[in-house]
C-alpha cells in the first residue's frame, strides 16, 4: 500500500485506461487475491502456501489503499482519515488473531494435524530441517501421547531433510537473526531494558511533540489572534493524540520505576503500554502525520517484539524456579 502511493506520487498519479475508463488498482487487487486463493486450494506445500500469503497480502494492501474512494461522496483517494482507517483494519485483524488465540488452547487433534501438514513436505520431496524440528516440537506438546503420536514422530524424524539451503535468502535471513539476537542479549539486561523502556518513550512522545507544535506555529503563522487559548490553536484532533500519547507513556513509566523492585511487572507494564501505542496511539498518529507515524510504528514493533521475548523467557524461569 505505501508503495503504490509512493509510486503515485513520483509519477504524477497516471490514470490507466484513457480518457473514458479508470481502472482502478482496486480491481488488481481483487484480482490477486483470486490469484492467491487459487495458488492456496491448487496446489500442495509451505512454498504454495508463502506465495499465496504473499500474493494475496499484496491484494488485499492494493484493494484497501482506495478506501477514500468508497467511503466519501465525491470518491476521495486523498481522504485525510483514509491511513487511519486502513491503520484501524490491521489493529482489528490482529486483534481478532490474538482473542482466538487467547481464548483456548491448541487441541491434541491440532497439533497432530499440523505435524501431518509438515509431514506433507517429505511426501513431495521438499522437506527442510527448520520443518522436520517443527514438527517434532507440535508432537512433543502433546501431553496424552499414544500410538498414532509415536509412529508419527518416527516417520518424521526418518523423513528425507533436503540438504542446508545456503541461498542468499537464507543467508540474509540468519544474518538478520543473529543481528536481533545480539540486540536482544543488550536488551535483556538491566541497563539494556531501562534504555529501551526511556528510548520507547522519548520516541513516541517527542514525535507528538513535534507535530503538536508545527501545527500551533501553523496556526500561529496563518494570522490566528495572539490572544487565543491553546486550545483554539490546537485542532481537535492534535488534543486526541495528546490524550492517546499520554495513556501508554504512563505504563512506559510505571515500567522503567518498577524495574528495580520486579523485573517481571516492570516487563508486563512496559509490554502492555507499547501495545496500547501501537494499537491506539498510532491511529491517531497516523491522521496528522503518515510518515512520522510510519517511523515510530518500525520502533514499537521492534521494541514490542524484544519485550515479547524477553518476557516470555522472564516467565519460563520464574516456573522453573517455583517448586
Amino acid at each position: 500500500m505505501l508503495a503504490i502511493r509512493f509510486l503515485l506520487r513520483v509519477t504524477g498519479y497516471p490514470s490507466l485506461g484513457g480518457a473514458r475508463f479508470h481502472i482502478a488498482h482496486l480491481l488488481w487487487g481483487g484480482l490477486l487475491m483470486t490469484a492467491a486463493l487459487l495458488a492456496a486450494l491448487s496446489f500442495l506445500g509451505n512454498p504454495a502456501r508463502l506465495w499465496a500469503a504473499f500474493v494475496g497480502g499484496i491484494g488485499f494492501g492494493t484493494f484497501i489503499d482506495e478506501i477514500g474512494k468508497f467511503i466519501t461522496r465525491d470518491n476521495d483517494y486523498f481522504f485525510q482519515p483514509s491511513i487511519s482507517l486502513i491503520y484501524i483494519t490491521f489493529v482489528l485483524i490482529y486483534l481478532a488473531f490474538r482473542d482466538l488465540r487467547m481464548r483456548r488452547g491448541i487441541s491434541r487433534e491440532e497439533y497432530l494435524v499440523n505435524a501431518i501438514d509438515e509431514l506433507e513436505e517429505a511426501v513431495i520431496k521438499d522437506l527442510q530441517p527448520e520443518e522436520r524440528e517443527r514438527a517434532l516440537g507440535y508432537l512433543a506438546a502433546i501431553m496424552d501421547k499414544d500410538d498414532l503420536t509415536s509412529r508419527l514422530a518416527s516417520l518424521i524424524e526418518n523423513a528425507r531433510v533436503l540438504p542446508h539451503d545456503d541461498s542468499w535468502l537464507r543467508r540474509v535471513r540468519r544474518n538478520v537473526v543473529a543481528g536481533y539476537e545480539a540486540v536482544l542479549a543488550r536488551s535483556n539486561r538491566f541497563g539494556g531494558l531501562i534504555t529501551l523502556f526511556v528510548l520507547q518513550l522519548a520516541i513516541n512522545a517527542g514525535t507528538v511533540a513535534l507535530i503538536v507544535l508545527r501545527d500551533v506555529a501553523a496556526r500561529v503563522e496563518a494570522n490566528t489572534s495572539a490572544r487565543a487559548g491553546l486550545v483554539d490553536l490546537l485542532p481537535r484532533s492534535d488534543w486526541f493524540l495528546l490524550g492517546a500519547t499520554v495513556i501508554p507513556s504512563v505504563f512506559v513509566v510505571v515500567a522503567v520505576l518498577s524495574l528495580h523492585r520486579s523485573r517481571l511487572m516492570a516487563l508486563r507494564s512496559f509490554h502492555q503500554g507499547v501495545l496500547l501505542s501501537i494499537c491506539f496511539t498510532e491511529v491517531f498518529m497516523f491522521y496528522r502525520n503518515e510518515g512520522a507515524a510510519l517511523l515510530v510504528l518500525l520502533f514499537n514493533l521492534f521494541a514490542w517484539a524484544c519485550v515479547n521475548v524477553v518476557l516470555t523467557r522472564e516467565t519460563r524461569s520464574g516456573a522453573k524456579a517455583r517448586p
